[in-house]
Parts: C-alpha cells; structure tokens; sequence
C-alpha cells in the first residue's frame, strides 16, 4: 500500500481551491459528481499523491453512504471549530479493497465520476477516527488523478509527510499501514485528529496543511 491522496472537506470546494492557489500555488482541476453519493470534488495533482476538496451537495444521499458519511463528518468539524473546511482524511492504494475489507471488518463500496471507478472500505472508520487512512482500488488501467497536467503557479512532487493523533496510537491496526514514499507519524493524543500534511516541491522547499489552516494560508515556521 502507498499513500494515495488526502481529503480536505469544505463547504465551498470551487472557493477553498481558489484560496488554496492563492496561499500555496497549488493549481485545482474540477474532478466531478460521485453517482449517487451526495458528493463532488476538485482535484489538485501533486506529482506523487494528490489532495482531493470534498464538497457535499446532498447531505441526505451522503448520508446514506460511508464517503459521503465521511464528508458531513469534515464538515461537522469544520463548523465546530469555525471554518468552512476540514483536514479530513487520507487514503491507501491497494490492490484488493476486498481483502483489506475483510481484514477491517467493512464492507466495500462502489464510488464513480466521469473517468474514474473505485472500489473503497473504510471511509466510516476514517471518519470516526482520521489517523485511519481508507483504502481504494482503482479499475485495471485507470490512471490516478495525481498524474492529471495542472498549470500550478509551483512544482509539488509529493506528500511528503502525515501526522495524525488517535487514541489508539497502540493499536494492532497501525502494524500493517505502510506508506510508500510518504512518513506516517501517529501520535497518541485524547482526539482523533489528521494534524498535518506536508507537501514537498522541487526546489525543495514545504508546504504544511495543518488541522488549525488547512488550506495552508498560515506557514507556521515551526513544522519546517
């Protein structure tokens, strides 16, 4: 498994994009409507990985669904502390998003745009606790949106880093979580919470999306 992609919940998707841009240089492309999830999104390819805006146009269809219950739960978040957007969650590549299933005691869902069909478990998991990535298989043959062409105004070349708090920081479900190329840090705390995300360019330098700013308007020099 690799790290995938991160989510970041807004209640505005189009407007959190254009702040994203403007604080960071990292470009958004329209990604589409799920089928029949409540939920639509944008897509900001980052050379390895990508980060994903989630926004929910039916709160009632979401509802029904575990992807769509993820984006209320990101945008309870945000509200409870004052924002209009969430550090919600991130996600694993996989080959067989059956067999993880099994292994976590989810079902699998189908979630599907124009241009893309997945395979998803875990997405109510995540949820309820954000340092658990959910996990996706992508159709045979399907290219990720990380490798999608923007015009950023900036070179990202991947997520370098995630660091996340949970509860259960012990807990048998980290041993199998690897993360390809990127460092997963979890760190024990009372909540649950994606803390922060790092994204490389390739000047070298770092772009934090945090919990507290996670359209990354704030560069706090201590996370450098």
């Amino acid at each position: 498994m690799r790290v995938d992609h991160v989510v970041i919940v807004s209640s505005d998707a189009e407007r959190a994009c254009q702040r994203l841009y403007d604080a960071t240089g990292l470009l958004s492309i329209p990604g589409g409507t799920h089928d029949g999830l409540g939920t639509r999104n944008r897509i900001s390819p980052l050379g390895e990985g990508y980060l994903e805006v989630l926004e929910v146009h039916d709160a009632e269809m979401a509802a029904r669904n575990a992807f769509g219950r993820l984006g209320l739960a990101g945008l309870r978040a945000a509200a409870a502390a004052g924002r209009t957007e969430h550090l919600a969650a991130w996600s694993g590549a996989v080959s067989s998003a059956e067999s993880v299933a099994a292994q976590i005691g989810e079902s699998t869902m189908a979630l599907s745009r124009a241009g893309v069909g997945v395979q998803l478990t875990g997405a109510d998991l995540s949820a309820a606790d954000p340092a658990r990535p959910f996990f996706l298989e992508r159709s045979a043959g399907q290219v990720s949106p990380e490798s999608l062409e923007v015009e950023h105004r900036v070179q990202p070349t991947r997520i370098v880093r995630i660091v996340a708090a949970t509860p259960d920081a012990s807990a048998e479900w980290l041993e199998p979580v690897p993360s390809g190329s990127t460092v997963l840090i979890v760190e024990t705390a009372a909540e649950a919470l994606l803390t922060r995300v790092a994204i490389g360019f390739i000047d070298g330098t770092t772009v934090w999306l945090t919990s507290a700013d996670p359209l990354g308007e704030q560069q706090d020099p201590q996370w450098a």
